[in-house]
């Protein structure tokens, strides 16, 4: 745990400035370890979500310590990076937390984007949910999969109000709530206007009574 905290306060003292260390704290959380293949695939991070990310991690040290407990090595640190990030309504960290290679944490993180309620997390969510949209053998990797597709489902009908059930892991049924969240999200893109940035997809926030 020396170890853990030396590594937290190594990363913060560099990514306090930004630039390349606030980029390797980002490798860092999505790394696959060595001789690891993520399967079903993750999604990668484009530079527009990488500069969203580092943007909200250098307006707060608080957000930059719970975000590098996400690239420790110490798995028992990580539960606890989710829920400081969820504290700090850490809404784009928290999405790249869903391309970590414990599928623990992309539930943890996929819990946390459900509560916090921020709408504009429905495109990567999305995407990641395209990635994840098939089936895994084995019982035990079929069980955590069905966790996962549940709550793909759970917290997407709660963003969009477009409500999608799933028992376990059902691709034809994940599919077509893809199909639905996606028509929900391009009819917010139309309502916001063309003076919105397409890329960034700016989005209202939820209704109350979306989110009990």
């Amino acid at each position: 745990m020396r170890i853990h905290t030396f590594f937290v306060l190594l990363v913060l003292a560099g990514s306090a400035r930004g630039g390349p260390a606030l980029s390797a704290m980002i490798d860092a959380v999505v790394a696959q370890p060595k001789g690891h293949r993520a399967f079903p695939a993750l999604p990668s991070l484009s530079t527009q979500m990488r500069g969203n990310i580092g943007a909200q991690l250098t307006k707060s040290p608080a957000l930059r310590a719970a975000y590098a407990r996400l690239g420790s090595k110490h798995s028992s640190v990580w539960r606890e990076g989710i829920s400081a990030l969820e504290k700090q309504k850490g809404v784009w960290p928290l999405l790249s937390a869903l391309c970590h290679h414990s599928e623990d944490v992309q539930i943890y993180a996929l819990r946390a984007l459900r509560r916090l309620g921020d709408r504009q997390a429905v495109p990567f969510l999305l995407i990641y949910a395209e990635y994840m949209a098939g089936e895994e053998d084995g019982s035990e990797n079929a069980t955590i999969h069905d966790v996962v597709h549940q709550e793909i489902a759970r917290t997407l009908s709660s963003l969009t109000g477009v409500e999608v059930k799933l028992k376990g892991q059902d691709e034809r049924r994940l599919k077509e709530g893809i199909h639905l969240w996606r028509k929900w999200q391009l009819e917010q893109e139309v309502k916001a206007g063309p003076d919105r940035a397409f890329g960034e997809r700016i989005l209202p926030p939820p209704k109350p009574d979306n989110h009990p």
